[in-house]
């Protein structure tokens, strides 16, 4: 796969303006534990926790009221919801490439691949975890504890890429890989222009580069 990226990957993270990520046709399809994530997971993300009310949210699943605090009694449990299938979703995708029996710097790149993908959408404002914990900083919260799991498990999925490769330090290595990984997702979201996950991904590639036992 190398450095190479798809044209959906291409497209700017304003380019698909009115489409939602959550597509409302399939809604009555789903059962309402998962029509209310699908839509919570639509407009948390886009338009923010603390903006988005439970009578929104109710209104655009559409779920009884009394269904919805079935599901989750409070809002707090619904975001624990959401940031938790967020997580796990991610790491589906980390994990699939990881398994792969392609090079160490096409997984990387594969890796830069998926945050490109995901800056592409219309709802678009940098990493998921880091949004929602910035706007649920108590201590309590489910926001804070999810992007601390979420963020040490990516950065054990590049450890574990590094060690199979037989690049060492690997655990130093995946934190400047994490560094980068963080970094062109927060640039991403306020200069969409900058390039900065390509950019991030030369730079990460570089690094594995140099840091080859052949090297």
């Amino acid at each position: 796969m190398g450095t190479r990226y798809s044209k959906k990957a291409e497209l700017s993270p304003r380019a698909i303006h009115g489409r939602s990520h959550f597509d409302r046709s399939k809604r009555r399809t789903l059962g309402v534990r998962e029509r209310v994530l699908a839509t919570a997971n639509d407009l948390f993300f886009s338009e923010g926790i603390h903006e988005t009310g439970i009578n929104k949210l109710i209104d655009q699943a559409g779920v009884a009221k009394a269904s919805f605090y079935s599901a989750f009694p409070s809002k707090d449990d619904l975001v624990e919801a959401c940031l938790e299938s967020r997580h796990k979703a991610s790491l589906e995708r980390l994990r699939s490439i990881e398994i792969q029996t392609t090079s160490l710097e096409s997984k990387i790149s594969d890796v830069f691949d998926l945050l490109l993908e995901a800056a592409s959408k219309s709802t678009f404002r940098g990493c998921a975890f880091v949004v929602a914990a910035i706007e649920q900083h108590g201590r309590n919260l489910p926001a804070p504890r999810w992007v601390r799991i979420h963020k040490v498990a990516v950065r054990d999925a590049f450890v574990r890429m590094l060690t199979s490769a037989g690049i060492k330090p690997a655990k130093e290595i995946a934190e400047q890989l994490s560094i980068l990984y963080d970094g062109s997702l927060v640039t991403a979201a306020f200069r969409p222009k900058s390039g900065a996950i390509q950019r991030a991904r030369l730079m990460a590639i570089s690094l594995i580069r140099d840091s080859s036992p052949t090297h």
